[in-house]
């Protein structure tokens, strides 16, 4: 017999949240660390960073669809009609540093989606940011166990592994998963998910990126080898895009049971037997060169990639999310003052460079 919760969306309301205790003063100390430790590797590079998933590997552009006919409870928000937008994807390693393409590092996916209408969380921003990665989990499920996280990153800055031991010594990941231990593939091979959990209009969900594209699945084993050059990854994907297109289905995992698919604990993978991912739009990407020196430049240092870019039906939910609130403000404020350069965000497709 099937779970009866399956396929039953519970309605969301502001009680799905719930702050920790000292929650600003965790996020105060969060924000203050990580900025400590892009100092850091500001003494090194003399440039800039982003604190988390600093090194691109590609930046493309294409568009996004909107699935017809979809059921009431995913026709919510940019989601609610079909429609066309354009959109700008990068790739990217986790975390702060340039490592190289070897390390199994978490790789990330940023999608931003231009000109959508509708209510904003930030007034005078058009795009719709989402931010996902190659894990559909953050093993630091919330924003206290993340600040212990990225404590030792600061105190072990430059050392990957003795990050990792600090970390899983004091909370063991679960069911043994920490991010090293992505696998070193093409990153246009991978499924990319948002990790934390969303409002999604009436409902709250989890969004993930799902490559569709015969080419790209025929990638799942082209890994990195050891001979390979340390940026080999942005070379295999100037490679992919210069002969075909990719493709992703942008899918949505609805919650349906707040005890098993917590909104506040991002280490819980929600269970997909009881709330599979369903498409609601498909996002393709034509040939085109990815890694232009323009193009690059524009994506990391005058774009931003936030998951507080968006509409007020996508809000981001629980302590991880707010972190990034705060976070991502002050600390790209701070990239883009080291940098000398103005936040922009495109209103189309013209504005981002060849």
């Amino acid at each position: 017999m099937s779970d009866p919760r399956a396929h039953r969306p519970i309605s969301y309301d502001d009680d799905v949240e719930a702050l920790l205790p000292d929650e600003d003063s965790i996020i105060e100390q969060t924000i203050v660390t990580m900025q400590r430790t892009m100092e850091k590797t500001f003494e090194v590079t003399r440039h800039g960073h982003s604190g988390t998933h600093s090194k691109s590997h590609g930046v493309v552009t294409g568009r996004l669809d909107v699935a017809a006919d979809l059921p009431p409870e995913l026709a919510q928000g940019m989601f609610a009609a079909p429609g066309s937008y354009e959109v700008v994807v990068r790739y990217a390693s986790e975390p702060g540093g340039i490592d190289p393409d070897q390390a199994k590092r978490a790789r990330g996916l940023a999608l931003k989606v231009l000109d959508v209408p509708g209510e904003k969380l930030r007034e005078g921003w058009t795009s719709q940011d989402f931010l996902f990665n190659t894990w559909p989990i953050i093993p630091q499920g919330d924003a206290k166990v993340y600040l212990d996280a990225i404590t030792a990153r600061h105190e072990h800055h430059g050392n990957h592994a003795a990050t990792v031991a600090a970390t899983s010594l004091k909370h063991p990941a679960p069911k043994g998963l920490t991010f090293d231990r992505t696998p070193a593939i093409d990153v246009m091979a991978h499924s990319y998910y948002s990790q934390g959990a969303f409002r999604f209009g009436d409902h709250v969900a989890k969004f993930a990126m799902i490559p569709v594209a015969a080419q790209q699945l025929d990638l799942v084993d082209h890994e990195v080898g050891r001979e390979d050059p340390p940026s080999v990854l942005s070379k295999w994907v100037q490679e992919y895009f210069s002969r075909q297109e990719a493709r992703y289905e942008l899918r949505v995992q609805l919650n349906v049971d707040l005890e098993a698919m917590p909104v506040e604990d991002a280490s819980v993978e929600w269970d997909e037997q009881l709330s599979p991912y369903r498409t609601v739009a498909t996002v393709t990407l034509p040939p085109q060169a990815s890694f232009s020196p323009e193009r690059r430049v524009f994506a990391e240092d005058v774009m931003s990639w936030r998951p507080w870019f968006g509409l007020a039906a996508f809000r981001p939910l629980g302590s991880i999310n707010r972190v990034r609130r705060a976070g991502y403000e002050r600390l790209g404020a701070w990239r883009h003052e080291k940098n000398a350069r103005t936040e922009v965000d495109p209103l189309t497709l013209a504005d981002v460079p060849d």
